[in-house]
């Protein structure tokens, strides 16, 4: 499972692509707050999604290579998201886990 995160109006600017998404590639987004609390994005990531702003959202996808090819991190310049990288925050955000 993957997780990346993304401001709340970058999740509404790809609210198509990931509603499009392969029905194989299992998927779920949804407000950060709902499971944690404090996740933040610098100033290069704000300028990197383009001074989009909002509440982060989370995408918790199957596959990573599989969103990578829907939705690539970057285009261009303009990021898309940023992937999860710490094991204990992935575990702890990932809504498919199962104890």
């Amino acid at each position: 499972m993957a997780i990346v995160t993304l401001p709340n109006q970058t999740a509404k600017r790809l609210s198509d692509r990931i509603s499009a998404l392969d029905p194989d590639l299992a998927h779920q987004l949804f407000a950060a707050s709902d499971i944690v609390m404090g996740i933040a994005f610098t100033e290069r990531e704000t300028a990197e999604f383009d001074g989009e702003t909002g509440a982060a959202m989370i995408l918790a996808v199957k596959d990573l290579e599989g969103l990578a090819k829907a939705i690539p991190e970057f285009e261009g310049d303009r990021r898309n998201y940023c992937i999860i990288q710490n094991a204990r925050a992935i575990a702890r955000l990932d809504p498919f886990f199962e104890i």
